[in-house]
């Protein structure tokens, strides 16, 4: 997964919906490691899903969110979830 310089994000502050300017994001794939039976590294596999924490300065309100992004290779990008973790729920 990509995180793109300009995403269609919510923004937690004002709830715009649309064009969102990333400032920072981290993006982190799952990693299967299977072993023999006595414990020995066998071999390391890349999962196809992931997670991501994208953030974002609204273009209206001038205001950062904080999301995290849960994504598979196979999901189109309006297929992910997306999770605002900031600012708080009670804290708009």
């Amino acid at each position: 997964m990509y995180i793109k310089d300009t995403s269609l994000h919510t923004c937690g502050h004002c709830g715009l919906r649309g064009l969102l300017k990333s400032l920072s994001g981290y993006c982190e794939r799952g990693l299967e490691t299977i072993k023999s039976p006595c414990g020995y590294l066998v071999r390391e596999y890349l999962q196809p899903w992931g997670v991501a924490y994208e953030l974002s300065l609204c273009t209206s309100c001038g205001e950062v969110t904080l999301t995290k992004v849960v994504w598979h290779d196979d999901w189109k990008p309006q297929d992910y979830s997306y999770f605002i973790l900031y600012p708080p729920e009670g804290k708009k």
